[in-house]
């Protein structure tokens, strides 16, 4: 029985005890004392461990659920788990902050270089022939409608180059923005046609450099490109307002989902 195993919580002070419950629990899964899928003690086992009400840890475990760290369910297993790394829940708090903080899109863009330009050079040392394999399947996948979305292609590209990076957390940080660089795309590629395949000439040779493992011009061809973007997303903004376009304001496409 749970509640015959060792205490895993302390004691705490009343005065503080919703979040000091949800400190302690939080501590505890990020330690890996327990790991996504493991469930969590009772809410009974946890009050008592806690010295608190069973109200204040129900309270503890619906913030957490709300931040993404647990899920709570219900039936015959139910219970409070600790739950899977979810980046669609990270990609809308990003995406929210970055509204409301007013950011724009050649700030997105400036960000984006320093992300995508080490992940260039990552992927000329480590992209194996499978990365190298999925970098050539979007660049010719199909680019023009009906059939193709040029946006959705040139983001696969980026997606694919940043897995090739094969850096947990540049990736983690690269899906966590993606739906607002596909706001960008969307847009850009809907107002100016010619940047399909202006796009997928620099793609091609981004392919050649990394898979030549000619980190240096792969970086450099990345910071290029993405200066291109730059320039695009500030000749947007420039026409269509001068204090530049939010993500999440004048695009309208999701925050979170996207096509990672």
């Amino acid at each position: 029985m749970q509640s015959e195993q060792a205490a895993v919580f302390a004691p705490i002070r009343p005065v503080r005890a919703s979040s000091d419950v949800i400190a302690q629990i939080r501590r505890a899964i990020l330690s890996g004392q327990f790991r996504p899928g493991d469930r969590l003690p009772t809410e009974r086992d946890m009050a008592q461990q806690f010295g608190v009400s069973r109200v204040t840890v129900r309270d503890a475990l619906r913030a957490l659920e709300a931040n993404g760290l647990i899920r709570v369910k219900v039936g015959g297993q139910g219970g409070p788990y600790v739950s899977e790394p979810d980046i669609a829940l990270l990609s809308d708090s990003i995406g929210t902050h970055l509204h409301l903080r007013g950011t724009t899109f050649e700030e997105l863009a400036e960000a984006r270089q320093a992300l995508e330009t080490t992940a260039a050079h990552l992927a000329a040392q480590r992209a194996t022939a499978e990365d190298l394999a999925a970098l050539e399947a979007a660049i010719h996948g199909p680019m023009q409608p009906p059939d193709g979305d040029p946006a959705a292609s040139s983001l696969d590209f980026h997606t694919a180059l940043v897995i090739a990076a094969h850096n947990q957390a540049l990736l983690a940080m690269f899906r966590a923005t993606r739906a607002l660089i596909q706001q960008a795309f969307d847009t850009l590629h809907a107002q100016q046609p010619d940047m399909a395949d202006a796009a997928r000439k620099t793609h091609g040779e981004l392919y050649t450099a990394i898979a030549a493992h000619d980190a240096e011009h792969a970086a450099a061809l990345m910071g290029s490109h993405l200066e291109e973007f730059a320039a695009r997303a500030a000749r947007y903004a420039a026409g269509n307002s001068p204090e530049g376009t939010r993500p999440g304001e004048n695009f309208g496409g999701s925050r979170a989902g996207g096509r990672a």
